[in-house]
């Protein structure tokens, strides 16, 4: 018997959530909003093809991309007033979460070279190039893995669930002036 499967219910059973196919045509109607209108996306999971340092990874997982402000508080000593005083200092990196399950379709066997790709990514101490429809809109070109996680699938044989946690890398450079 052939192992025949449907990926995106296999990811959603194998990680508990529920996810959408991300509709490109959204991005080619909206081109002349810009970056406003892809964010309405963020925290929602969408199966999406992704390429991390040139690999891509198995069987279409689930991404959601978040952010949050970085916001200092200061409390105002011998006001009436109550609450603080907001600042808002910078926008924090984005937050990415790869949700995905390797198997091998066809094939009777723990899919050893899927895991073992997923590994070696994670294990890189680098900034790695990450691919992605949703990714390019929202400016991401690298990622920093900060976790992962290869986990059982309990009544899955030939599966392996894996978790990716990464945050976005954007390049700084310093300028410098004579004064």
């Amino acid at each position: 018997m052939i192992n025949k499967f449907d990926p995106k219910k296999l990811v959603q059973k194998a990680h508990n959530r529920k996810g959408a196919s991300f509709d490109t045509s959204f991005l080619k109607k909206n081109d002349k909003k810009g970056l406003s209108d892809s964010k309405n996306f963020l925290g929602i999971p969408f199966f999406m093809d992704v390429n991390v340092n040139g690999e891509r990874l198995p069987n279409e997982p689930l991404l959601t991309f978040s952010t949050q402000k970085r916001i200092v508080q200061t409390v105002v000593v011998g006001s009436e007033n109550r609450g603080t005083v907001k600042e808002l200092i910078s926008a924090n990196d984005f937050k990415i979460k790869i949700e995905g399950v390797c198997i091998e379709p066809g094939k009777k066997e723990y899919p050893m070279s899927q895991v073992n790709k997923i590994i070696t990514l994670c294990r890189q101490q680098k900034a790695l190039e990450f691919e992605n429809v949703l990714a390019r809109e929202l400016g991401i070109t690298k990622i920093v893995i900060t976790g992962y996680n290869i986990d059982k699938m309990e009544g899955r044989p030939y599966s392996q669930k894996y978790t990716i946690d990464a945050i976005s890398d954007d390049d700084f450079y310093a300028e410098l002036t004579n004064r």
